[in-house]
């Protein structure tokens, strides 16, 4: 192909490969890759093949940079070295038995310091030897840029249709569209990285879990489960992302669009003629472009999951009482339904719990006799319009004209669940005052950890959330402090802002005019950074708890807080000392 500069195919023993994950040195591209999906089954059935020293096929990385480190870049093989770091950490077993932790230097070590837990019943130390010296075939490669890397990707899963449809067409897939796609799935699944070049440790914590594997999301949190609209299976095939791109060409095209493989391909430009390619990157352009169209995207969805919310019946049981087909095409049709009052029409809705109670049963009158015709356009619409027809009572104008109809209920459980793998670019603060005899305004060092993300070097992006405590302690301070309990989300605590606004301020408007005049008033240089900060304040209601984000992103140059240069080291914020600002100033000339 050409496009190989180097490979070098040589063994590597598990303890090896096991070292190389301790030492963070296995990447994931998120891009490309897939979820770990593997069941504890199959893991089980891998080591097994190892252990009985039948041959593994090749494991394919490439050498590339990662936060200045020489890493491994996973190409092909992520499920399988998956499989080996969750054997040797005793999360899965091979017949009945788990690793001796006492066999390698490594896992003693571990062991010995807590962070590894000897599970029982153990294997003997020379069967646990038997796999460790186990020699994987690892090819390394080297390559000019990272397309060549997802393209050798997408043909290796093409081969070997080791991939489910629509991942292939994710993987093979660049521009604005796939990218809206992907990121929309993990706003919604809650498991958003900060970047899409993860390590493999990380990428762990935030694919799915399975039976006798705590590591990961809980399935049962995540909305498209929960709700009934599609099944693990579905998950791990990643049809939750063939939806949401089904319903993004369909908001684009104006509905006139089948449900179908073949649109998908027109979508993503994969069709066989090229003429029948859908242009989607004018088509978002056109509609207000990306960054709108996903607000919009998530607004909605918040929408339907608040109405969803007043009731007890998940979205089949409240839509179906009896035996119904094709739930996840029913959900684009209610989803489409919401676009059109919402959006369209500019309505918004008055009463969640009683349109709850208008829409059970809906399906069973209005989708299931034309369920098997639902993916033609022309049905769909049909039944679009016939079921805005009943609810639209549940809707009245609104007065804002912003389409977007502003919220940041995904923007914040976005920014917590990318927490759980990069701490380094979000800080918490429950208020804008400590809570104890001295009442000490925070403002400052606000402001210097705001500062400190810039320099983290070129693209870096960094978020303060005001009203969320992130420990349990916080909390119950906050709670004895306020008499006012906090809302526990995703291992966080809800706090709000308007507890604190009340205490000091004569509401939130004031509370928001006294922190921008303090960035107005502070000594930040280039200039331009205070712009910004102001520019990206963002002030929402959380269920009901006032909720402030304040955001800032790399320009071209580092910043400055009072005359001093600041950096993110872990969760704590510590000046940079003279003597290590070339080095700061070389990861902006780089």
């Amino acid at each position: 192909m050409g496009i190989i500069k180097k490979l070098d195919i040589r063994p590597e023993s598990v303890e090896s490969i096991y070292q190389y994950y301790r030492n963070k040195t296995l990447l994931v591209n998120r891009k490309y890759q897939r979820k770990l999906v593997w069941t504890v089954e199959e893991k089980e059935k891998f080591i097994d093949s190892i252990y009985k020293g039948l041959p593994i096929p090749l494991i394919l990385v490439a050498l590339t940079k990662y936060k200045a480190s020489d890493v491994y870049e996973i190409i092909d093989g992520m499920q399988r070295l998956n499989a080996v770091v969750s054997f040797i950490e005793n999360e899965v077993h091979l017949e009945g038995k788990f690793f001796n932790l006492e066999t390698l230097a490594i896992t003693k070590n571990l062991k010995d310091t807590g962070k590894l837990k000897q599970r029982e019943p153990k294997m003997s130390i020379e069967n646990c030897l038997e796999i460790t010296s186990y020699q994987l075939p690892f090819s390394i490669s080297k390559y000019d840029d990272e397309t060549e890397i997802e393209e050798i990707f997408r043909r290796i899963n093409s081969y070997g249709k080791t991939l489910s449809s629509h991942e292939l067409r994710q993987a093979g897939s660049y521009g604005i569209f796939p990218e809206m796609v992907r990121e929309l799935a993990e706003n919604i699944r809650k498991d958003v990285s900060p970047s899409n070049k993860i390590l493999l440790g990380n990428m762990r914590k935030i694919s799915l879990n399975n039976k006798g594997i705590k590591t990961g999301i809980d399935l049962r949190t995540i909305f498209w489960y929960n709700q009934y609209i599609l099944t693990e299976n579905n998950l791990r095939a990643s049809r939750d992302e063939e939806l949401i791109a089904h319903l993004l060409i369909a908001i684009i095209l104006d509905y006139e669009i089948n449900i179908s493989s073949t649109s998908l391909d027109r979508a993503y430009g994969l069709s066989d003629d090229d003429y029948e390619n859908i242009d989607t990157h004018a088509l978002i352009a056109k509609y207000g472009g990306k960054e709108f169209l996903s607000s919009q995207f998530e607004a909605i969805f918040v929408e339907i999951r608040n109405t969803l919310a007043t009731g007890n019946d998940n979205f089949r049981e409240l839509l179906f009482k009896k035996n119904s087909r094709y739930i996840n095409n029913a959900f684009q049709t209610i989803f489409l339904v919401f676009h059109k009052l919402l959006v369209k029409q500019e309505l918004k809705i008055d009463n969640y719990a009683n349109l709850n109670k208008e829409l059970s049963g809906l399906g069973d009158r209005l989708i299931s006799p034309i369920v098997d015709n639902i993916r033609h356009r022309a049905e769909r619409k049909r039944c679009i319009n016939a079921i805005c027809g009943v609810i639209n009572k549940h809707f009245s104008k609104r007065n804002e004209t912003d389409p977007i109809l502003s919220n940041g209920v995904i923007k914040l459980e976005t920014l917590l669940a990318a927490s759980k793998t990069e701490n380094t670019s979000y800080d918490f603060k429950q208020g804008i005052f400590q809570m104890d005899k001295t009442n000490k305004d925070i403002k400052h060092k606000i402001i210097k950890t705001l500062c400190s993300f810039v320099n983290l070097g070129r693209n870096a992006v960094g978020y303060i959330v005001i009203g969320v405590a992130d420990t349990s302690h916080m909390s119950t301070q906050f709670e004895k402090y306020y008499n006012s309990k906090p809302l526990k989300v995703n291992g966080f605590y809800i706090t709000g802002i308007d507890d604190e606004s009340k205490k000091r301020y004569k509401n939130l408007d004031e509370y928001r005019t006294k922190l921008e005049q303090f960035i107005k008033n502070a000594d930040i240089q280039p200039e331009y950074y205070k712009t910004q900060i102001l520019k990206n304040i963002d002030l929402f209601s959380y269920n009901d708890k006032s909720i402030m984000i304040l955001k800032i992103q790399t320009e071209k140059d580092p910043i400055k807080f009072e005359g001093k240069f600041y950096h993110r080291q872990g969760t704590s914020t510590e000046e940079i000392k003279a003597s290590e600002e070339r080095n700061l100033w070389e990861l902006f000339l780089n």
